[in-house]
């Protein structure tokens, strides 16, 4: 495995992220957006992910960034629910099946730890294999099904929801 190094995520980091980013929507089925975005649109993402502990951060390699993970509230403003966090994670095509993606969750994890996370949620469409299998091989187990709530427009997919535990 390459070097890696994780870190905050900075704003001159979001035109890498955004090339990521629609680089998963343009493959398809791997996500529930189906349009890529452009730099105005992510930013207003990236400003909404400024504050811990929903930050985002980056993984780079002697290649530079070449992922990002980062939380989400899970049920925003819901006090008994406050210790759960959506975890969301994207690779570069260059960066895939070198075992970054494991990495990168055990990071992840380790990181919502320290923010006092109990729980983690991913939620990613049933069609995305890929994800799913680096879920279950970190230990994530599934919660539930909504089956073909997500128009693709050439298909309906399912969108599955897994989490674990992390205290």
């Amino acid at each position: 495995m390459p070097e890696i190094v994780y870190r905050h995520a900075i704003e001159d980091d979001l035109p890498r992220l955004l090339e990521i980013y629609n680089d998963v929507i343009c493959e398809g089925g791997f996500t529930a957006d189906l349009e890529p975005y452009n730099l105005e649109q992510r930013r207003a993402w990236f400003e909404a992910h400024r504050d811990a502990p929903f930050l985002v951060y980056v993984l780079e390699t002697g290649q530079g960034v070449v992922g990002y993970f980062y939380f989400s509230p899970w049920r925003s403003g819901r006090a008994a629910l406050a210790r759960v966090a959506e975890v969301s994670y994207y690779l570069a095509k260059e960066a895939r099946g070198k075992g970054l993606g494991h990495d990168m969750l055990r990071q992840a994890e380790t990181v919502a730890r320290g923010a006092g996370m109990n729980y983690l949620v991913a939620i990613l469409l049933e069609s995305n294999s890929a994800s799913r299998a680096l879920l279950e091989k970190g230990g994530f187990s599934r919660a539930g099904l909504f089956p073909e709530i997500a128009d693709l427009g050439d298909r309906l997919c399912g969108q599955l929801l897994m989490y674990k535990r992390l205290t």
